[in-house]
């Protein structure tokens, strides 16, 4: 469970974000996708699809970025968004995340390269899934975008844990598990804190329905990438 910062949370948000984390990881742990004996015996073809769907699943996670920035109605907001591309294109001498992505790709025989240009394996319901997200945003404002990105980035949290055990299941390499490694120790979600206690104090229900449709939406997700790989 994702842990909080030295921001001073109200009691109610503090309350909040524990039981959703819950019901979240609760939800998550039933999907077939995350019960490693079963993708222990994953074929190299299993193997090829996960890395390549997979990839499309969280690399237009940039669309969602691009606008909530340009669509913020102040600096601190698009700060946020900012540094959070800074990191995953690689700070200093850090490799970016899509050249992590890159390694653990390889091991299961995925160009990315492909990937980004002819969209091989982009099927629909990672299209639909990426689309929703765009929707969703056009249709609110500035504050709720933020929320929206507030729980995306706890998310991170909650999945990577389980998606290093699926890696590990696998039988990825300590190079390949890079990727979901680091993705384990991102704290995205603390840089939002000092803009979303602001909102949850003058509105708790922006950020309510906003965790609700990220997390709903991303259940869904898991759900439908789980019926892919064991149809």
């Amino acid at each position: 469970m994702p842990e909080e910062t030295s921001i001073n949370l109200p009691k109610s948000l503090s309350h909040f974000l524990v039981q959703s984390d819950l019901d979240y990881k609760n939800s998550l742990s039933s999907i077939p996708l995350f019960d490693v004996k079963r993708t222990i015996f994953w074929d190299d073809n299993l193997r090829k699809m996960f890395a390549s769907i997979f990839y499309h699943l969280r690399g237009h996670f940039i669309n969602f970025l691009w606008y909530v920035a340009n669509f913020a109605d102040n600096e601190a907001s698009k700060q946020i968004i900012i540094q959070n591309i800074y990191e995953e294109i690689g700070i200093g001498n850090r490799f970016s995340h899509e050249k992590l992505y890159e390694r653990f790709a390889k091991e299961c025989g995925v160009d990315i390269h492909d990937e980004i240009v002819n969209e091989t394996n982009y099927m629909p319901f990672a299209k639909e899934f990426n689309k929703a997200h765009l929707s969703w945003l056009a249709q609110h404002d500035p504050k709720d975008h933020l929320c929206a990105f507030a729980a995306y980035e706890r998310l991170d949290n909650l999945d990577y844990p389980f998606l290093v055990e699926l890696a590990k299941s696998m039988k990825i390499s300590q190079h390949g598990m890079t990727f979901f490694n680091v993705h384990t120790h991102v704290d995205h979600f603390d840089t939002t804190l000092q803009l979303i206690v602001p909102i949850w104090e003058e509105s708790p229900q922006r950020l309510i329905e906003s965790f609700d449709f990220i997390q709903t939406h991303q259940l869904r997700m898991w759900e439908q990438f789980s019926n892919v790989l064991f149809h």
